[in-house]
């Protein structure tokens, strides 16, 4: 499978005059496959919320009020793939190969020992992190089983997120793709057959008997560590075996290079802390919906997942230009670094705009294929209107955000989520939502707020040009 998958040497960035048309050329060949493992993120996403979705309002909270922690302990991984992409980026763009591979040992190294700490934690917190978050009694042990079960999988999940920042910052956005989609595949295979029992299904007037475990949020839990750790030993086989700049040594796989580390853990600290902010913020902001009602909170959850189609692709241009200014600044190139970000958030920003047009015209199509509930259509189709005009601003947030990490610079974002998320969105939620009782119109105007600030912060950030001086 690996020599199946492991095909591309990336896209590289060297110290030249680009035309625009150039520049262009390299944010699409480093984004369309970014953007292609975001969708298919998002649809594995989308298929198991719409199949939990058909076991009831409480398995859809019990899986939605799960999330929000578990990625707050994920954002660990993402911290260190920022690092490390950053600094792969930069080794790369000065052709310093041999730096890259080193810079690829260390961030396995960091993936393994933070995933270790963090699925036991996760495990033994699962149930008091679930009525922390607000849960009702009959929502409590499914979303217990769903945290427990997931845990043992994070030593994968981690490596696949951070050896996937290791490619991408060596500029090469395929193979994380093609390894997203063997393991996304695997899920939704799995979900198949372990969320729903044995029942015959009617296909083209034949009748077809299909099996199933009928475990339903467990089985929903069970596809997705398994997925995800063919994920992870699909991407350590490429890494050990391919033809990357950063192919890994298995003799040299635990020599700690103590000043690599360093570096890594300093651009990742500043990331881990964003994440946590944000990750914390969305907890809180979850509680604040749950505090609406179960119904409330189901549709809150679904329009978050149909939502998602809009920011992938915004996730997909951000990787392109995390690697493309990392690589413009290695290459001692600045002036190029600027160019490639502003480039990838232009073609960025319109893609998330056209959805944007899409969610506030047809928002009940993608409501009806999350559920058949119909209160909680209604409370979607709201919530995906008002998101839908914070598009624009959403994509300066996400895109100029990833170029300016790609500097190094990762205190600002972390700075922007603090007053973004837990001075704008969480206060305004409690007075629009709450005490004004606007319910989730309210606290979803708050989120939009919110967005608009951000991206403007953002957009002057990276219009100074402080991050050009930043050393990693």
């Amino acid at each position: 499978m690996a020599d199946i998958l492991d095909r591309d040497q990336g896209i590289t960035l060297e110290k030249k005059d680009y035309t625009k048309a150039e520049i262009r050329r390299k944010v699409v060949l480093l984004a369309w496959p970014a953007i292609v493992e975001m969708f298919l993120m998002t649809f594995k996403q989308i298929v198991d919320t719409a199949m939990v979705g058909r076991l009831g309002e409480e398995a859809v909270a019990a899986v939605g009020l799960a999330m929000s922690p578990m990625m707050l302990f994920m954002g660990f991984f993402a911290a260190i793939g920022v690092g490390s992409t950053a600094l792969v980026a930069r080794f790369v763009g000065a052709k310093d190969h041999e730096g890259a591979k080193r810079a690829g040992h260390q961030s396995l190294i960091l993936s393994i020992g933070s995933a270790l700490v963090i699925s036991t934690a996760i495990f033994g917190l699962a149930r008091y992190v679930i009525i922390f978050m607000g849960a009702e009694p009959d929502v409590i042990p499914l979303g217990t089983t769903y945290m427990r079960t997931l845990s043992p999988g994070l030593i994968f999940m981690s490596t696949a997120f951070v050896m996937s920042g290791v490619l991408r910052g060596a500029g090469d956005t395929k193979t994380p793709m093609r390894v997203n989609a063997v393991a996304n595949v695997a899920n939704v295979i799995l979900n198949f057959f372990l969320i729903f029992e044995t029942r015959v299904l009617t296909l083209w007037g034949l009748e077809l008997l299909i099996p199933g475990a009928g475990w339903g949020v467990f089985g929903a839990a069970l596809g997705t560590a398994i997925s995800r750790g063919i994920g992870g030993m699909v991407i350590l086989s490429i890494l050990f075996r391919g033809k990357s700049v950063v192919k890994l040594d298995l003799q040299r796989i635990f020599d700690l290079d103590f000043d690599l580390l360093r570096r890594i853990i300093k651009i990742g600290i500043p990331a881990a802390v964003e994440r946590m902010v944000m990750s914390s913020g969305q907890i809180m902001f979850n509680r604040i919906v749950a505090s609406l009602g179960t119904t409330a909170f189901a549709a809150h959850h679904l329009a978050i997942v149909a939502e998602s189609i809009s920011y992938m692709p915004g996730f997909g241009f951000s990787m392109a230009a995390t690697t493309l200014v990392g690589q413009g600044l290695g290459a001692k190139d600045p002036d190029l670094a600027e160019k490639c970000g502003r480039e990838t958030w232009r073609i960025g920003g319109m893609v998330m705009s056209f959805m944007g047009v899409l969610f506030f015209v047809f928002p009940h199509y993608f409501m009806n294929f999350l559920t058949n509930e119909p209160e909680v259509i209604s409370l979607g189709i709201m919530c995906l209107r008002i998101v839908a005009v914070a598009q624009p601003p959403f994509a300066m947030a996400i895109i100029l955000s990833g170029a300016i990490r790609g500097a190094g610079d990762t205190k600002f974002p972390m700075y922007a989520s603090i007053l973004g998320i837990w001075i704008i969105r969480l206060s305004l939620a409690m007075v629009l939502g709450i005490f004004l009782g606007l319910g989730l119109l309210g606290v979803w105007l708050a989120m939009a707020i919110d967005l608009y600030f951000r991206g403007f912060l953002f957009y002057f950030r990276f219009s100074s040009g402080y991050w050009k001086n930043i050393e990693v």
